[in-house]
């Protein structure tokens, strides 16, 4: 038995089979792959990384698995799970995996191929393994579910190292009254304070860290690098199989807009928001059509072409709809499942106040803000 010091939980023990998966390449990679992406630009101490997280949620799996009386083989199977969930991340986050998506990649499947690549570290059903990565076995909800040991690690790890403390949740609370329920995992109604306060924590580290401006600015001018790069006839997949330096060194060494537009990262000169319309200037039909019927790039072009500048010069992020909205929380009393808002007023709260961190942005230069504003009025006019 090993023993991890990790700076939220004490000590995380490891067995002899989670040691060995820990020390193969497969997880020391994520050792060199940030967890936060480009938000260390904004907050400069946020510098963990996947390595670090994906210890956080197997240890919060065992948790769960010790709420859910699990016997060892599928405890086994649920800390392994989490140990390895993102163990496909590509380089840089969510800027490589927005990218891979768009190839038809998940990470979720990326991390199964890990899963299978270490099949002989793995002393457990490897089938079932990555049926918990992928969600769809009982006890997978409580890894990749909606309230799952996933999120709670990264709310707490990510507030943690940022320095921003609005990740605070009572993750003990909410998982030792955790159950499954006709195959769902549910919460016993006395954590719906606590479930309460990780939603509330999430709208917060939102706000702060997630959607702020600088980050994702810096983020969609990185999935536009990589894009390019992909289009120079890069593999996708061989790049999700890159650390963030590896990554970094293959950017600065591409060609025309991948490289450009990667330069202006690295030297931390962000493109400035050209033009910003939220609720206030939409309404909310407006900014579900925006994320409906917009395609970036195209729009990026006709932008660019009204302003007279080159594709690059443009950059855009079309309206998503919050998270929230879909979210499916089960709070069980005196028997009885129901939806969380039957019984606290805090999601639909929440949505409505996620909605307000919606928007449609158009970022370029500092020297074309002006022009390129008044190219993207004129072209999103058109549009709606």
């Amino acid at each position: 038995m090993k023993h991890v010091r990790d700076p939220l939980y004490g000590y995380i023990d490891l067995n002899d089979a989670e040691q060995s998966i820990v020390d193969s390449p497969e997880m020391q990679r994520l050792r060199r792959i940030q967890q936060l992406g480009l938000s260390n630009m904004v907050y400069p101490s946020g510098t963990h990384t996947r390595f670090q997280h994906s210890l956080g949620v197997m240890y919060l799996a065992g948790k769960f698995s010790e709420s859910l009386n699990l016997n060892d083989e599928r405890r086994q199977e649920l800390r392994i799970a989490g140990l390895l969930h993102d163990s496909g991340h590509g380089p840089f986050s969510h800027a490589s995996e927005v990218v891979a998506e768009q190839k038809g990649l998940s990470h979720e499947e990326l991390s199964c191929r890990k899963v299978r690549k270490l099949e002989d570290r793995i002393p457990v059903d490897t089938d079932r393994v990555e049926k918990i990565i992928h969600g769809e076995l009982e006890i997978g909800q409580a890894v990749a579910g909606e309230i799952d040991a996933d999120r709670m690690d990264y709310l707490q790890r990510d507030a943690y190292f940022t320095g921003v403390e609005h990740g605070t949740i009572d993750a003990e609370t909410i998982i030792r009254v955790a159950e499954i329920d006709s195959r769902r995992l549910v919460f016993n109604h006395k954590a719906v304070q606590a479930l309460e306060g990780l939603l509330t924590a999430r709208f917060h580290m939102m706000k702060s860290v997630y959607t702020h401006h600088a980050s994702k600015v810096a983020e969609k001018m990185l999935q536009r690098s990589i894009e390019s790069y992909i289009e120079q006839g890069n593999n996708v997949e061989k790049m999700m199989k890159l650390d963030d330096y590896e990554a970094h060194n293959e950017l600065m060494e591409s060609k025309r807009r991948a490289k450009n537009i990667y330069s202006r990262i690295k030297d931390r000169k962000l493109y400035k928001r050209a033009l910003i319309w939220d609720i206030d200037d939409l309404a909310q039909e407006q900014l579900e059509k925006l994320e409906q019927k917009i395609d970036e790039k195209t729009l990026e072009k006709e932008i660019a072409k009204e302003a007279g500048l080159r594709e690059e010069k443009v950059i855009t992020d079309r309206p998503r709809t919050p998270e929230i909205q879909h979210l499916d929380i089960k709070v069980k009393k005196d028997g009885r499942v129901r939806n969380m808002k039957h019984y606290s007023p805090i999601p639909e709260a929440l949505t409505e106040a996620e909605w307000r961190l919606v928007n449609m942005a158009v970022y370029s230069p500092e020297k074309h803000v002006e022009k390129v504003r008044e190219a993207a009025d004129t072209v999103l006019r058109t549009k709606l």
